[in-house]
């Protein structure tokens, strides 16, 4: 998205769209701990967990700040009047985009498998603390990966519309010169006029979605940073 960094033109369609998000979690009444780094530890046991620990942190932080950028462009969007030059660009960029998101979501998904692992080696109390970080650090990336998926699908489903509109203007154009030279006693087609849609409208209410999604997200976030404390118990 370096360039432009996502309910398409009805509510139905905006649905299946972003379709299978995580279910909402009530929001606590204090604001979340802010997530970050876990401290250095010199105990051989803890220095792995930190490693990947800080290794999924990084990536749902970054992801924090790309689905940001992702969500500033689509509320921002001027596509409606653009030209298809653009409109192609847009997509492509918004494709990269998600595609980044959703790779990183996947990398830190990989470093939380193997905290889980070390979770079930370690002693009580750490290993209940550091599944309880590994769960809730796990479902902020998963909630991201989603929100990618659905990027990358309204780039796919907003493209195919574009692509078939052209396609169907092209053909009306082709049946009404033909109609100029058939016999008069040959129907004519009539006027090929796609759905009315607004590719703006569709961004912003998608935009506005994955806003609220992400709070879910620092939700999670927090009750993994509550937890990274505990994680390294006893080290």
């Amino acid at each position: 998205m370096r360039s432009l960094l996502v309910r398409l033109g009805t509510i139905a369609t905006a649905i299946a769209v972003l379709g299978g998000a995580p279910a909402p979690n009530p929001a606590p009444s204090d604001p979340p701990t802010p997530l970050k780094e876990i401290g250095r530890v010199r105990a051989s046991v803890c220095a792995t967990i930190v490693v990947h620990a800080n290794a999924a942190i990084d990536d749902a932080l970054a992801n924090d700040s790309d689905l940001h950028g992702l969500i500033l462009a689509l509320t921002t969007a001027d596509m409606d009047d653009a030209t298809d030059l653009k409109k192609h660009n847009t997509y492509h960029d918004l494709e990269l985009a998600a595609a980044k998101v959703r790779e990183t979501a996947l990398d830190g998904e990989g470093e939380i498998r193997r905290l889980r692992a070390l979770a079930a080696d370690s002693p009580e109390p750490r290993k209940s603390e550091l599944k309880a970080f590994a769960d809730a650090l796990g479902a902020a990336l998963y909630r991201q990966r989603l929100m990618a998926i659905d990027a990358q699908r309204l780039a796919g489903v907003q493209q195919g519309r574009e692509e078939k509109a052209m396609d169907d203007t092209n053909f009306a154009n082709g049946a009404a010169q033909f109609s100029r030279i058939a016999p008069r006693s040959t129907p004519t087609a009539g006027p090929i006029v796609p759905p009315a849609t607004s590719i703006d409208k569709a961004f912003t209410s998608v935009a506005a979605d994955f806003a609220d999604r992400s709070k879910l997200v620092t939700v999670d976030e927090g009750v993994a940073a509550d937890r990274s404390l505990g994680a390294t118990t006893g080290c």
